[in-house]
């Protein structure tokens, strides 16, 4: 399985790397080249980004677009610079950025917003025999954020202050990934992992046969803070979705949407939004299972906490879509 494994991920990287050098060929002479920051080959970022690149090179006229990878962070700082024209980040990342919080040196004010794919939540996982209802019964165990760079441990952290916590209340903390994660919680070398994933996460699933998981309810006040200064959305994990999750877990989660430069001209940017939502059933198609009910043009809109680019803006406006405040384009 590892190596083919290795042989896709490797066939994808040469079939991008091709994409890239052989893009002008699409659309034509004097046609505007675009990058599409993504994310790793393989993942979600890069599958969506490719399609995204090979949407526009297709429907949008004098247009040619190729997929570049990065991530959340990266791409936001490439667009800024026009090193890259549109890119995924996250919502939060993206306020980050606009507002010049760490890990960013100054605001991006060249960002602009296009439109949300998908909504990933937050929640913090534990064997469900542990019992744990509130934040204050997690105090002095052993737990893991994910690793470091981690969106999950942002959010962890941005909790955590939300609740005038720090980790010195917590016992010793692991910065492990997924697998590693969830193998430390089935042994009981972890008391709580904290995770920003759709659920149910295939290594997670593999404890839940063993041990049912459960998954922490955050306080309704904490999710009122997290969403009004962090960029988060509300979001409701249903029951069920782990063995050991007997209710809904009301939770926050991020945003995983497009991103332009501003300077990209009005006309353009609403030729490539309404070739995205005209051709959605792409994007579906390339997403992973957990995600594909959630590319909808309905939910093109949440995640919005930066001013939507002035093309996107008509055409959303030209849907009838009520435009959330964040949203309204500026100069």
């Amino acid at each position: 399985m590892t190596k083919m494994r290795t042989k896709l991920v490797r066939a994808l990287s040469v079939m991008a790397l091709l994409f890239l050098l052989s893009g002008s060929a699409f659309a034509g002479p004097g046609a505007r080249y675009l990058k599409i920051a993504t994310g790793t080959v393989g993942g979600t970022w890069f599958s969506g980004g490719s399609v995204l690149a090979s949407v526009i090179t297709k429907e949008v006229k004098g247009a040619n677009a190729s997929p570049t990878i990065g991530g959340g962070v990266s791409n936001c700082r490439d667009i800024d610079a026009n090193r890259a024209q549109i890119g995924y980040s996250y919502s939060g990342t993206a306020l980050d950025a606009w507002q010049g919080r760490a890990p960013f040196e100054k605001p991006l004010k060249n960002l602009r917003y296009i439109g949300n794919q998908y909504v990933e939540p937050f929640h913090i996982l534990f064997l469900a025999e542990k019992g744990y209802s509130s934040l204050g019964d997690l105090k002095g165990k052993r737990f893991s954020p994910g690793k470091e760079g981690f969106t999950g441990k942002l959010v962890f952290d941005c909790l955590i202050e939300e609740c005038n916590m720090t980790y010195k209340d917590f016992g010793k903390a692991t910065y492990v990934g997924f697998p590693d994660g969830a193998l430390l919680l089935k042994d009981k070398h972890l008391d709580f992992y904290a995770a920003l994933t759709m659920p149910p996460n295939s290594a997670f699933m593999d404890v839940d046969t063993f041990s049912p998981v459960s998954l922490l309810e955050i306080p309704e006040d904490v999710i009122d803070r997290m969403v009004k200064k962090h960029g988060m959305e509300r979001w409701v994990i249903p029951a069920g979705v782990y063995s050991g999750v007997k209710k809904d877990v009301h939770t926050v989660g991020y945003s995983g949407g497009f991103y332009c430069n501003k300077d990209l001209p009005e006309d353009l940017v609403y030729e490539i939004t309404k070739a995205l939502w005209e051709n959605y059933e792409r994007f579906v198609e390339a997403a992973p299972a957990s995600i594909k009910e959630q590319i909808r043009p309905n939910n093109a809109l949440l995640g919005t906490v930066l001013p939507l680019h002035e093309g996107a803006y008509r055409y959303y406006k030209e849907l009838g879509m009520t435009i959330p405040a964040a949203g309204m384009p500026i100069k």
